[in-house]
C-alpha cells in the first residue's frame, strides 16, 4: 500500500523518493502500456521511470525551496512589524539602572561604598559596574 504524497510531508530526502518511486512506478507502467509501446521493453521502462523521478525530484526540491524561501520572508516581515511596534525580544533585565539613580548618585558622591550601594541594588559586582557605566554613559550621573 503507497502512501499518498500530499497527505502529510515525508521526514526526509530518503522517505520521499521511496514514495515518489512507488507512486510513479505504477503510474509510468501504465502510461508506457498505453502510450508508448515501443517503450514496453525492460531498458525502455528503467529509462522511463528514471527520467520521471529525476523530472519529479527537480519539482519537488524547487517546492520546497521556494516554500522556504517564503516562510522565511514571512517570518522577516514579522520580526520587522514587532519591533516597529516596541516588542522587545530577549529576557527581561533583572535589574534596571534607571530605577537607583539614587544610589548611584551617593555611591558617586562617596556618601555609600560601592559594597553598601550593590546590597542596595541586589546586584552582583558585574552587573553593577554595568549599570554604573550605562548611566554615566547616558549622563545621568
Amino acid at each position: 500500500m503507497s502512501r499518498d504524497i500530499y497527505a502529510e510531508p515525508a521526514a526526509n530526502y530518503e522517505e520521499m523518493m521511496d514514495i515518489c518511486r512507488a507512486e510513479t512506478r505504477e503510474r509510468v507502467s501504465e502510461v508506457v502500456r498505453l502510450c508508448m509501446p515501443f517503450a514496453d521493453t525492460p531498458e525502455g521502462r528503467v529509462l522511463m521511470e528514471e527520467q520521471l523521478y529525476s523530472i519529479l525530484i527537480q519539482m519537488l526540491t524547487y517546492m520546497q525551496v521556494n516554500e522556504r524561501r517564503l516562510r522565511k520572508e514571512k517570518q522577516r516581515e514579522g520580526i520587522d512589524n514587532a519591533l516597529a511596534n516596541g516588542v522587545h525580544f530577549g529576557r527581561k533585565q533583572k535589574y534596571v539602572a534607571d530605577e537607583y539613580i539614587d544610589t548611584f548618585k551617593r555611591f558617586e558622591n562617596g556618601e555609600i561604598t560601592k559594597a553598601a550601594a550593590r546590597a542596595e541594588t541586589g546586584a552582583s559586582l558585574n552587573t553593577f559596574m554595568r549599570m554604573y557605566r550605562s548611566l554615566k554613559e547616558r549622563g545621568l550621573l
